[in-house]
């Protein structure tokens, strides 16, 4: 079943982390041709988002961009992720034309299509305001603005309203049949945390692990309980990925099936509405076939029995 394109595009970054995974988003994505645009780009304020929640808002340096609209390109492009020896994003993916740019600063590209672009805000940018806009082979789409802030989290998602985070020792997805655990370690995968030490330059790709600046005014609520310090082992940027940080957390004791989860930095939270799996798959319910009943004869009753069926007339004489 092919998924909408949408959520395909939502997970063009996770689908690098592993050979599976990857299979699957090729699968979704259609990578073929369309005819070329005949007009200029469109879209509007309501469309450039986080890719991670999906939502407009306040954005953070280094934070992986969606802009939806219509004639943005005409071809299907994803960045390649296979030299490892690469340490510099692309401006321009080959054969699309199509570039975004953010105060006048040419953004990394991921990933093109006609109705989706997908652009890292740079790692350098400073707080304030911020104009955003997409060039497609010399036709420019309107400006966007947006306030660019020190932190903006917001939580990647597996599916719809469920984390996306994996299982410390065992690497494998927090999801029904393998659900988080109390006291074991878990990986949440989120964007918008921000700059890291050491910072990230213009257009580098981080290779090696780094934490955020802000790292003691993270928290993380799961359910009721807000984790801090110790309970927190690692919040930075993951290699290998940009614009993708990691959280690693102590699952606490939470008496609440599949709990709420946020992140917050200073006065900025991550969209509500994400849980993390701690509940396995119910198995199915099997209902039980009642017989049908059968229709028992009515019982005789006993103190009005049956009249008996009156008898014939005896036949008279035969008339001379």
């Amino acid at each position: 079943m092919r998924l909408p394109f949408r959520i395909c595009c939502q997970q063009i970054i996770m689908f690098r982390l592993s050979r599976s995974v990857l299979a699957w988003a090729l699968a979704c994505l259609p990578l073929v041709a369309f005819d070329p645009p005949t007009g200029v780009p469109s879209y509007s304020e309501a469309g450039v988002v986080q890719l991670a929640s999906l939502l407009p808002g306040p954005v953070a340096p280094n934070s992986l961009m969606a802009i939806f609209g219509k004639e943005l390109a005409w071809v299907t492009v994803a960045r390649s992720n296979d030299d490892e020896t690469v340490n510099t994003l692309p401006l321009l993916l080959s054969g699309t034309g199509v570039m975004v740019s953010v105060n006048g600063l040419a953004a990394p590209i991921e990933m093109v299509s006609p109705e989706q672009v997908n652009f890292l805000i740079p790692a350098n940018l400073l707080p304030g305001k911020a104009e955003v806009r997409l060039v497609m082979n010399g036709r420019a789409g309107p400006v966007v603005e947006l306030d660019v802030v020190e932190a903006a989290p917001a939580i990647y998602t597996l599916e719809e309203g469920i984390a996306l985070a994996r299982h410390e020792d065992t690497f494998e997805w927090v999801d029904r049949a393998r659900p988080a655990q109390p006291g074991e370690w878990i990986r949440l995968y989120v964007s918008g945390l921000g700059q890291t030490v050491p910072t990230l330059g213009y257009r580098e790709l981080p290779r090696r692990e780094a934490e955020i600046q802000l790292r003691d005014q993270l928290s993380l609520i799961v359910g009721d309980v807000e984790l801090t310090g110790e309970w927190i082992a690692y919040a930075g940027i993951m290699p290998g990925f940009p614009g993708l940080y990691e959280i690693r957390f102590q699952m606490p004791e939470i008496l609440e099936g599949d709990p709420a989860v946020i992140v917050r930095i200073l006065e900025q939270s991550s969209q509500s509405g994400v849980r993390l799996v701690t509940l396995a798959e119910p198995p199915p319910v099997v209902e039980p076939v009642e017989p049908e009943p059968e229709d028992p004869e009515s019982p005789e009753d006993p103190e009005n029995p049956e009249a008996p069926e009156d008898p014939e007339p005896p036949e008279g004489p035969d008339e001379p």
